[in-house]
């Protein structure tokens, strides 16, 4: 048998054993003494190629390290950007500008920043709410809701409840306030699952929100698919982006929140009646005066029970 020829290559192991394992095929019987230098040649290459990669490993580890210094000195840099914005739309106490449906900032200490769909939220607000509108809970997977709303912004927590509280199926929190303010008002799929977000409760103001109505009434529809029958009867005033059932408040009355996608419909429906199937209802206004500032887990704030109202009367 001829002897291999070792390719040309710059890698000294690979020489070494190309040269070792030519010599081994022309080795006759078990005269292998002949090979002990080759042996010795080989082993050291080994070592050399070990300490070498070893070398290689410290070295993309520390490239590692500093990319990741550098993402979080860039991570911060956005931060203090982000909040250099938000702090040019901050509301100072003594003054009172409006936006463009007429509302009035609150004035009461705090600083609120004015989202897309004209709402305004206080700047220091992280969180938005979820609603469930189609899919199945068991199929809602939390790593699945944190990738739908990650091009919001990043998700630094994402809560889910196994059933609906107040409306809401659970909550996410971002990392900044604009990142939340951004992701409001908004329907994103996640896996099979449908989810619409919305103010939490508890960040609520006394001044209406732009988009959304408010229906109680011990008559609406108490069918399963009552969701269903309400965004195909408020469809026809505009886009729904979302149907919340809140529960139930005193004497048994039903209680949802309808959101559109344009606040000029609200608008226009905040004030008059409206009939659902057999029963007609006074649309309101979804503020800290009708809906109350509600904690995550339901119930005011302050612990006492939501007054109803609105119940018009049943059409008999």
């Amino acid at each position: 048998m001829g002897s291999l020829v070792p390719p040309p290559t710059s890698d000294h192991f690979t020489s070494e054993l190309c040269l070792f394992l030519s010599a081994l095929s022309t080795t006759r019987g078990t005269e292998f003494d002949s090979l002990a230098s080759q042996l010795v040649r080989l082993r050291e290459a080994l070592l050399e190629e070990a300490a070498r990669e070893t070398d290689e490993s410290e070295n993309d580890t520390s490239e590692d390290d500093r990319e990741t210094v550098e993402e979080t000195l860039s991570d911060s840099s956005t931060e203090r950007e982000t909040e250099e914005e938000i702090s040019d739309c901050l509301v100072q106490e003594n003054t009172r500008p409006t936006n463009e449906s007429g509302y009035t900032r609150p004035t009461n200490g705090s600083s609120y920043t004015m989202t897309t769909n004209g709402s305004f939220v206080s700047s220091n607000n992280h969180r938005v709410m979820l609603s469930l509108q189609r899919g199945a809970r068991w199929e809602l997977e939390e790593k699945l809701v944190r990738q739908a709303f990650s091009h919001f912004g990043k998700v630094v927590r994402a809560r889910l409840y196994e059933k609906p509280v107040s409306g809401a199926w659970g909550f996410l929190e971002f990392r900044t306030t604009q990142s939340a303010a951004e992701a409001l008002n908004q329907v994103v799929r996640a896996g099979n699952c449908w989810l619409h977000t919305t103010l939490p409760h508890s960040c609520l103001t006394q001044l209406p929100v732009p988009h959304q109505i408010l229906l109680e009434s011990r008559y609406l529809p108490q069918v399963w698919e009552k969701e269903i029958v309400l965004r195909s009867f408020f469809s026809k005033f505009g886009v729904v982006s979302g149907v919340t059932m809140l529960g139930f408040g005193q004497q048994r009355m039903q209680r949802f929140i309808i959101s559109f996608k344009d606040s000029s419909v609200a608008q226009e429906l905040i004030g008059t009646t409206v009939k659902i199937l057999t029963c007609t209802v006074l649309v309101k206004e979804v503020s800290t005066s009708t809906v109350g500032g509600m904690g995550e887990r339901g119930g005011r704030m302050d612990g006492t029970a939501v007054s109803g109202g609105g119940d018009a009367r049943r059409d008999r």
